[in-house]
């Protein structure tokens, strides 16, 4: 399955790893569905897309509610002629910053658990893994039907150790690829892949240092041009996959 003529939807479009990996997908052919809360981010890469004579189209909403995220996959599938590709990038951070700016849209304040608010708890675990789910579940009833599909979730080193700090995110990221490898294992024999990634160490997407957001879309487009589930149910580091340390997908989780 080429990545030329394919759609694909990418949650949390509107910057940082979301728009570098939907112009990266743009640029090989793909249709790209920029998926974002704020609808003047998600223009701007709709923006630098079609300025390169690429197609895309852009839908506003919060994928963890269940409606929006139906209506989402179903908006993909009639104004861009089908569903490939599913990205959930969409997340929220739990960090600690020593001048106390947080972008208060995507990023929260670490707390040790028995400090974090329940709200905070459900807010991090909402977006980062109920809208995963969501999308999933939603978008896997098309890609059934087609017999095709790529999924792929990022997620974070933090998917694999704890952080003081960051329960509720350690904790999404942990579930998050727990579901990659379960869907992965249902969906071969629908020649569906299941996959999560993470960039291998900090991207930057605040200004505050790290690589560079480009950094996993070789391993993207890898991903979503498999022409059968060869790779799949696996959790694979976008540095480690561009300095040529690459799993095999051969190796049952």
């Amino acid at each position: 399955m080429r990545v030329s003529d394919q759609v694909a939807i990418v949650t949390g479009g509107g910057s940082g790893l979301g728009r570098a990996m939907a112009l990266g997908l743009a640029r090989e052919g793909a249709r790209v569905l920029i998926v974002d809360v704020r609808q003047n981010e998600a223009r701007k890469v709709l923006e630098e897309i079609q300025s390169e004579g690429k197609k895309g189209d852009l839908f506003v909403g919060d994928l963890s509610q269940e409606k929006t995220a139906e209506r989402m996959v179903d908006f993909c599938v009639h104004r861009l002629d089908g569903l490939d590709i599913l990205i959930n990038n969409a997340g929220l951070r739990m960090e600690e910053h020593e001048d106390g700016v947080y972008e208060d849209w995507r990023c929260l304040r670490m707390r040790p658990t028995h400090e974090l608010s329940v709200e905070d708890w459900d807010l991090v675990t909402s977006v980062n893994l109920r809208a995963v789910f969501l999308c999933t579940h939603f978008a896997l009833r098309h890609m059934i039907a087609q017999r095709r599909g790529a999924i792929i979730s990022i997620t974070s080193n933090a998917g694999t150790r704890g952080v003081a700090g960051k329960s509720a995110y350690c904790a999404s990221k942990h579930a998050v690829e727990g579901l990659m490898k379960t869907v992965a294992e249902e969906m071969r024999r629908y020649g569906i892949t299941a996959n999560a990634i993470h960039p291998g160490s900090r991207v930057n997407v605040d200004g505050r240092g790290g690589q560079s957001p480009e950094v996993v879309v070789p391993l993207i487009l890898f991903l979503a041009s498999q022409d059968s589930p060869t790779v799949t149910g696996q959790t694979i580091s976008a540095r480690d996959w561009n300095e040529g340390k690459r799993t095999t997908g051969k190796e049952k989780p």
